[in-house]
This record gives C-alpha cells, structure tokens and sequence, in this order.
C-alpha cells in the first residue's frame, strides 16, 4: 500500500532538514497583483479556456452556505436554483441590503457564475460561468444540525456533480460528525465530486469536512503564488490541505456595503474557483471518473509536469487550469486518492460494495428446479465479486495526511 502524503512529508523533512525549502509549483511566479480583484481570471488563463468554449456548461454544482442575494447584477443570466431545507429559512428571503448575512455566499456563487458586472460596473467574473448552481443555504445560523446530511442528500438527488462549501460550524464539527461522514460517503459513491474550504486563522468558522476522507480540501494563495499568511504573518499550514488556489484580494460582493465589486480574501474565496475548475474538467472530459479527475487536479498542479509532491502549506501544490483541462484524466488510476486511515468514511464504507446473501427461497427453488449443480455457481459468482473488492482496495492510494487544528474560514 502507498501511503502517498506520510511518503511526500518525509521527503520534503529531509529536503528542508538540506536547508532547502519544497515548495510544490510555485517557483518563479509572476505576480498578477496588478490585475486587481480579477487577477485571477488572468493568472489562470481562463478567459482562453472560455474561448475555446469550455464554460461548465452540463456540469450542476451545489453551493452550501449562508443567505444568498440572487437579484444582484452580477448573478444575472445564470443558472442558480435556490433548494429550500426545511431545516433552515429561505436564504434568499433577506432584504437586498443585508450584506452582513449575503455577502459571503453571494460572493461565493459570483466566483463560480458571476458575469463580470456588479452595480459600480465591473464585477467577480465566474471560472465556470455556464455551470447550473444548486444553491442550498446550510450554513445559516438558524438552521438545525441536519442541514448538511439533507442538503447533500437532495444535491445527489438533483444530480450534482460537484459540492462546494466554504464554512462550517462547530455544531456540525462535534455533534453530527457521523451524520457527515454519511453523507459524504453517499455522495462520493454517487460519484459525486466534494471541495471544502479549510480553517483561516482567527476566523468564527469551524470546517467539519476538513476531517472527512475523499474531500478536497483547499486553501489559497494570492497573486504571486505566496500562500495565504495567518493573521500574525506566520505561515498558514494545515496537514489536511490538498490543493491550493487564488483566494487573496478576490473579487467580491457586499463586503464594503454595497452590491458593487469589492475585496475579500480567504480559503473560503479559493474553494470555489477549485470547484469550478472542476467543472470545467468535467465538461472536458465527461467519460472521465469522479476519482480520474481528482487524480487530474492533484497531478497537474504548477506549470510543468512534475512527480506529485506535499506540502502542509501547498499541499500537491497550486491549482492549473490550463493543465487539468488538457490533460485526459483517462491515464489516471480510477481511485479516490484522498482518503487516510483513522479518519471517516473509510474506503470500504464508500466503494466496497457489499455482496448480497441469497434469498432462502430462491436458493431453494433453483437447487430443485435445475438439480445440484446449480448452488455452487451462485457462491464461486459470490467469491469472485469479493475477490475483485479486495484487489481493488490493496492498489488504492491512501492519503496519509494528519488531523489540522480547528478554526474556520470567512472573508479578511
């Protein structure tokens, strides 16, 4: 079995012990802090992938947060259905000033199919623009504790392709990690892809899904590929990090009390340009698995192909577009490499698929209907699905990352 991050950590001890220090894609950067709020979109070549028409269209995302206001500038002409939880209140009943309870999840949804236009002219401009968004308000404070569970539940149902999330709760963290853990299983084995913004120092968020197996978890640099500091300037680390993208100086709504472009930053800013990276991917290549596409992402880190590499602050490095667009996941293993031991769902409890018992009855009718030779080809048929689970499961990668400390995610 390959223990795929314990592997990288320890060469990047023994690399930094050389007095060197492992740095995954991000070498010789060029500084797009001259762009502005948008730099993103320039950093990340985006606008030629849109050009080639690669939007996200087909693709269906699910957005868990807080309120949402639907009717800004920015968000007109996209595809956003508002799914009502009975566990929360309507996230898009708030008055339209309500920026203290919107801003976040409206910035959010504009960063993934935001139309470039805000009320002071231009706006967020959204990675996968012709994505359909699902937009569930979870994440609101008056919500009870299975509004998670239920909004996963219904995004599978309605067939998401792609969860994003970018906070969390403590009540969901302590009181509800198995119910979590579930869903999540539920909508990995559905094939459905999950990215969850890890904690930002000092923040009120507290982010459950960072200790759930086969999410993606991310974190930001800004515009010089310099990962985002901690409040005090000290390195922000995390050992749950996954991947990391653009998510300083962002493009936002609200954050200074009006409905035109502002600035915010953070982890939660981040995960969803990965989501809608992700998107784009998937309507490259919509034969390729839910897995083959998580390999994609985390191979295809940095400007030049490289073996993968780890980091607690890069992860496997920073998020390329241009790469995971181009690159045809088929070549991938069609395996989750995001899951560690010690952490939930297991492997098993996602992907292996259980082998049914024979009904009595019908065992007992086909052994008088067809004589005795019949009942042994029902059990060879029987050991031969276990034998392939278990070969399945012996060649899977297995992320060795440890448990990071709480906190949570929101806007500097």
């Amino acid at each position: 079995m390959m223990v795929l991050r314990r592997w990288t950590a320890r060469v990047a001890a023994v690399v930094c012990a050389l007095g060197v220090v492992l740095v995954p894609s991000a070498a010789a950067a060029q500084d797009f802090s001259g762009g502005g709020p948008l730099w993103y979109m320039d950093a990340m070549k985006i606008q030629a992938i849109h050009d080639a028409g690669i939007t996200g269209e087909g693709v269906t995302i699910a957005v868990l947060d807080a309120g949402l206001s639907p009717d800004v500038a920015t968000l007109q002409g996209a595809d956003i259905e508002v799914r009502q939880l009975e566990q929360c209140p309507d996230p898009a009943a708030s008055v339209p000033t309500a920026f203290e309870t919107s801003s976040h999840g409206t910035s959010v949804t504009s960063l993934i199919v935001g139309n470039g236009t805000s009320d002071s002219g231009a706006g967020p401009a959204g990675i996968a623009p012709d994505a359909r968004i699902l937009y569930y308000g979870a994440l609101q404070d008056s919500c009870d504790g299975n509004a998670f569970p239920a909004a996963v539940a219904d995004a599978v149902a309605q067939g998401a392709d792609i969860v994003s999330m970018s906070g969390g709760s403590s009540r969901l963290a302590d009181e509800l990690a198995q119910p979590t853990a579930e869903a999540a299983a539920d909508a990995l084995r559905a094939g459905v892809l999950i990215v969850g913004a890890l904690p930002n120092a000092d923040s009120a968020w507290e982010v459950e899904l960072g200790k759930v197996n086969g999410v993606v978890n991310v974190a930001s640099v800004d515009a010089a590929a310099h990962a985002a500091p901690r409040r005090d300037g000290s390195p922000m680390t995390n050992d749950d990090v996954d991947i990391v993208a653009p998510g300083v100086d962002m493009a936002g709504l609200g954050w200074d009390g009006t409905w035109g472009m502002s600035v915010w930053s953070g982890n939660s800013a981040a995960t969803p340009i990965v989501a809608g990276l992700l998107a784009l991917a998937k309507e490259k290549w919509p034969d390729a698995t839910a897995s083959q596409l998580l390999q994609s992402l985390i191979r295809n880190t940095g400007s030049t192909p490289h073996e993968l590499e780890w980091t607690s602050t890069f992860g496997h490095g920073i998020a390329n577009a241009t790469r995971l667009v181009q690159e045809d996941p088929s070549q991938y293993p069609d395996e989750n490499p995001l899951f560690t031991d010690g952490q939930a769902p297991t492997f098993d409890e996602v992907y292996s698929v259980p082998v049914p018992e024979p009904d009595a009855s019908e065992v007992a009718d086909a052994q008088a209907g067809a004589g005795p030779g019949v009942l042994p080809w029902v059990l060879a048929g029987g050991g031969a699905v276990v034998v392939v689970v278990a070969v399945t499961l012996i060649v899977v990668f297995r992320r060795g990352r440890g448990r990071g400390d709480g906190g949570g995610d929101g806007a500097a």
